[in-house]
């Protein structure tokens, strides 16, 4: 099996380190806030998986997804606290750069 990449280089939108704005009103069902801030400390490529019965088989990836963990800012969005672990596998949707 080969896999190839069209784009020699993807770069996730976000790194670790970036404050980032939060669009938590879709995530809970009675959120605190509609938007919170926060950290990054986590950047995960989302690959899908592959596989094949073929031989010689050749998959083409055009674009790789991101998907963020982010620790909130607890000290200015308190009611954070007791949900603060639940962030960790957000797409680029719900953040914004700050």
């Amino acid at each position: 099996m080969t896999i190839q990449f069209n784009n020699p280089r993807i770069r996730s939108r976000f790194s670790v380190g970036d404050r980032v704005r939060v669009h938590i009103t879709t995530l809970y069902k009675k959120p605190p806030y509609e938007t919170i801030e926060g950290k990054v400390y986590l950047v995960r490529a989302e690959f899908p998986l592959f596989y094949t019965t073929e031989p010689n088989h050749v998959q083409t990836i055009e674009d790789v997804a991101f998907r963020y963990g982010v620790q909130p800012d607890t000290a200015q969005f308190a009611a954070m606290k007791d949900v603060e672990n639940e962030l960790y596998d957000l797409t680029e949707d719900y953040l914004e750069e700050i």
